[in-house]
Parts: structure tokens; sequence; C-alpha cells
């Protein structure tokens, strides 16, 4: 959806809730509807206006990203309770005014009491743009596949440094730095580098633990790129082939299967919540039930937890047509180590699309 579109449906949002405006203060939301990438703004829509409130630091900014908003400009970064009363004091018209409670601290929501007019009333509200951001468009698909081709080609670059005696935090510091190198704004969240014993951690920090030979090691990351991200997983082994006992081969090889069947199962109108059972079932039929300790996946967009995805929890998120999932099945076992696999799938309108395209198939280095 274009900026006007988005719009558009937020103010069908805002009309069956029978609410005058939204003001939307969570950043990766200001960005979705106004397309502004500055650090600090607000945004207020109402039912025929869309309102950008930001600073002088960011007045150039703001007119060339944010086309179709009016700009409102705060006198400094101290200014927003100003402008803020202002512009309520100016728009008489709106009584009740939507919040993102998700998004708003106590110390802003009195804040904001405070500095508008005692005539608004403030609703809060959940996901009332992130449900919107759920389903992608073809720029946001094309986004998230430049995303995900960035992070794929750094991770082929640095694996051949990937041996016996690097440590967890060289590989996650190499990894992030050839990202950034390709053209990667950031990393779009703190690389997992997760070796041998340490790989039963399913979220570890790398540590200055040296990889050796008969290690498993997991190696969850990915690029943010023009605001959107990627998300990816592979568990490489470290050695050669007679390296791995009998328990960690087992282990790779249900997680590659728990993680075919779900993505075949993956289809419209299916619910996150089957897609997880898929998984999950099969991983408890092998005995290692226990050991799948989070959900299957989640929405991957300008967020990477774009919102709700593939869980056991997820009996009413219903795939549609352009959402994208990531899909990660894990198996945990202490002082073993850790198998995830990730891949990022986008639904399509008879099925489903595998986005990445790295060999899943257990990889020996060094």
């Amino acid at each position: 959806m274009t900026n006007p579109d988005r719009l558009r449906y937020l103010r069908v949002e805002l009309a069956k809730r029978k609410l005058d405006g939204v003001l939307v203060t969570n950043p990766v939301n200001i960005g979705y509807m106004s397309g502004f990438s500055g650090s600090t703004a607000y945004v207020l829509v109402t039912g025929s206006e869309a309102l950008l409130i930001t600073d002088p630091r960011y007045t150039l900014r703001a007119k060339e990203e944010a086309p179709g908003f009016e700009i409102i400009l705060a006198q400094g970064s101290g200014g927003y309770p100003e402008a803020l009363k202002s512009l309520f004091t100016e728009r008489p018209r709106l009584k009740t005014v939507a919040f993102e409670a998700g998004n708003m601290t106590v110390a802003l929501y009195e804040r904001l009491r405070k500095d508008v007019p005692d005539s608004v009333s403030w609703t809060a509200t959940e996901n009332l743009v992130e449900d919107l951001r759920l389903v992608k468009d073809a720029a946001e698909i094309a986004a998230i596949e430049a995303a995900i081709r960035l992070a794929q080609d750094a991770f082929r670059e640095i694996k051949p440094q990937i041996k016996p005696g690097i440590s967890e935090r060289s590989v996650a510091l190499i990894l992030d730095h050839t990202m950034r190198m390709r053209g990667a704004d950031e990393p779009a969240f703190e690389t997992i580098v997760a070796s041998g014993p340490l790989g039963a951690r399913p979220h570890h920090t790398p540590s200055e633990r040296l990889l050796q030979s008969g290690d498993l090691v997991t190696i969850d990351w990915g690029a943010r790129l023009r605001g959107y991200c990627s998300d990816i997983t592979r568990t490489l082994a470290i050695g050669g082939p007679y390296a791995l006992g009998d328990e960690q081969r087992k282990i790779y090889e249900i997680v590659k299967e728990a993680q075919a069947r779900a993505i075949a199962a993956m289809a419209p109108g299916k619910t996150g919540k089957d897609i997880d059972d898929v998984a999950r079932e099969y991983i408890a039929s092998q005995g290692y039930g226990d050991a799948f300790s989070h959900s299957l996946g989640h929405s991957l967009g300008r967020a990477v937890h774009d919102g709700p995805g593939l869980s056991f929890r997820s009996d009413k998120v219903i795939l549609q047509p352009g959402m994208v999932m990531t899909v990660e099945p894990g198996i945990y076992v202490e002082g073993v180590g850790g198998v995830r696999i990730e891949e990022d799938v986008l639904i399509s309108d008879y099925g489903c699309r595998v986005m990445t395209n790295l060999n899943r198939d257990l990889e020996f280095m060094g």
C-alpha cells in the first residue's frame, strides 16, 4: 500500500471505533504511515488530516520523506508539548483520540493529558497500525527480499572464517561488519552465535568461547535495509564429517524435517497455531517435545518481530497472501547443544514461497 492507501485503511478503522483521530508515537509505525525516518516525531491522523509533528532538525527530511503530510514544526526538541497543545487547541472538533498503549509510557501519557485541552478524551488502542502492517505490498516484499539477499551474501562471504579457534564474538562482529560494508543500515538485531553446549541457549549472547571441532554452532542474523528486515538462522558443524556425535546429527535432521513439514502446510486460511502444531507435534513424536521451547515463527517486516506469527497461542492469526513469516523450529539439549534452522516465507495466493535460499543441509566447517 502507498501512504494514501494506508491512511485510508486507518481512517476506516477510526470510523469503526468512533474515534476522531489517533496519535501515533511508535517510530516504526510513524515510518510505516508517513515514510519519515527521523528519530523524533509524532503522527496525528484524523478523518481529514495527516499531520507529522517534528522539529527543525528534520525539516528537509520530513518534506522529502512524508509527501501528503502537513509538517508541524515544534520549537526545538523540547518544544513538542507546546506544539501538541497548539495543534489540539486549533482543532476543537477532536474530542476522542486514540493513543498506542503499547508504546505509551505513563510519563508520556500524563504529559499528554497535561499538555492538550481537557476536552480531549484519550482512548487506549492496541495494534491499530500493526494490524495494517501484517500484509505486505509488492514494494515491501521487494524490500524484504533485498534485505535477505544482503544478509545471505554476507554470510556466504564470511563462512570460510567459521572454523576451530575463532570466537563466537568474532564471528558475530565479522558478520555484522560485512553486512554494513554491503550496504545494510544496521544489523536487524543483535547477531546470535552459540556454539557447543552454549547452543542450548536459544538467545545466547556471543561470548569469547572458541569454536571447537565437534561443536554445533547456531548463527542467527539479519540485515535492516531501507527500513525492512531479514531474519535467518543456520546451524553448522565444526570439524570433519566424523566430528559430531549421533545425537547432534539426529536433532539436526529432526529440526530440518519439522521445518519442511511446517512450510509445506503454510497456505492462506490456515492459522498460526495450525502451522506451529505441525512442527511441534513432529518434534514431540521424535522424543524432543520439551526441547522446543519457543514459538515456530513471527511476522517479519519493518520490525524483526512485525506482529504475531506461528505459535501455539496464534489460533486467531489467519494467514493471508502478502504476509511474511519466519519458520524457525529448534531443539536445545543441555550439555549437547542446539539446532535452529530459520527461513523467511511469503504467503502466496495458493500456498507459500520460501524467500531465503541458503543450503539447509548440515555443513561441516574447518
